[in-house]
């Protein structure tokens, strides 16, 4: 039965590395691995320090990566529901901008394509493990509340058909093969969604982690997903606090007549009240914390002369630093 570890924090948190790291580690754990990333900026690629396609090739042993274009992945389909929405609406509103209809009221469209292949590859089971880098913002989860809306517009569809039956206006109003193909179309995105959502909130298959940093803007959208996440029955297990200055005690002393230390200092100090902020909503929400410390090296590459190992020891080894709960 294949698992899914799904990554998500906003851009800059070190979301790719952690990505990377766990996708490494478990794949040298004799787990068949598969590293996703819906990230348009093609962050793993300079992580694991080879260029990754958008179709599944191995790096590694064990471990496979791709890169999904989550737009150009479903680019046809999109097409054709935004020419279905825009030809009925242009024959009930001749004067009215359809385009933009179609983009206000299709939301999560543009992930349809990452939540489709994600789908697949959960239920084909090809693979032990996949890991999900999703998008800055967590985009590919905001796209799991898009079948509410949609549903809804097919049901005022369906109303509308019924209420139009002569056929004299239902062909002045809108062609029903119009209104059949948007019905059809948009049906299908709902079940792909759906299908998604069924897998994520199996807590026997599925769990979430968290990435951010100990800055007012790191908590801030770290608080607004776990939210988010609970809205729609979805926990979160794990979060990882990436960039933490430790706490030199002493070596702080000197920081009177040394400006480089108390620079450093000055940071501690400032991140002390957000960590404190992430242990209380941590502990309110069920999930396990874990800081990592700034590192003298960059976690990147794979193998034994990389440090993607080294950074997983860190989130999920015997070297992980646990935060209390308050």
């Amino acid at each position: 039965m294949t698992k899914l570890l799904l990554v998500t924090g906003k851009g800059g948190v070190g979301k790719s590395t952690t990505s990377a790291s766990l996708a490494h580690y478990y794949a040298e754990q004799g787990m068949k691995t598969i590293l996703i990333s819906s990230d348009p900026a093609h962050s793993t690629d300079d992580t694991v320090g080879v260029k990754i396609g958008s179709t599944p090739q191995e790096i590694a042993s064990n471990l496979w990566a791709m890169n999904i274009d989550a737009a150009k992945a479903v680019s046809g389909r999109v097409s054709k529901v935004k020419e279905a929405f825009a030809s009925m609406f242009s024959n009930l509103f001749p004067n009215m901008d359809t385009d933009v209809v179609s983009m206000s009221a299709l939301p999560g469209l543009d992930e349809w394509g990452a939540c489709e292949i994600l789908g697949e590859l959960m239920r084909d089971e090809e693979y032990d493990l996949i890991v999900f880098d999703t998008a800055p913002t967590g985009h590919t989860l905001k796209a799991l509340t898009a079948p509410d809306t949609i549903k809804e517009m097919l049901l005022k569809i369906r109303r509308m058909k019924k209420k139009i039956s002569g056929k004299l206006l239902k062909g002045i109003v809108f062609k029903g093969s119009d209104t059949d193909e948007l019905e059809e179309l948009l049906a299908s995105f709902c079940d792909e969604i759906d299908l998604l959502k069924s897998f994520l909130e199996d807590t026997e298959r599925t769990k979430i982690m968290l990435v951010s940093i100990p800055t007012e803007a790191g908590f801030m959208e770290f608080y607004r997903t776990i939210n988010f996440l609970k809205s729609i029955g979805l926990p979160a297990n794990t979060l990882i606090i990436n960039h933490i200055v430790p706490d030199l005690k002493q070596h702080f002393d000197i920081r009177g007549e040394n400006p480089a230390v108390a620079m450093v200092w000055s940071e501690h100090q400032n991140q002390q009240p957000w960590i404190n902020n992430y242990q209380k909503v941590c502990k309110e929400h069920e999930v396990a914390a874990i800081g990592v410390t700034r590192l003298p090296y960059e976690p990147k590459g794979l193998g034994e002369s990389g440090h993607l190992k080294d950074f997983a020891d860190l989130i999920i080894g015997t070297d992980k630093m646990i935060l209390p709960g308050e």
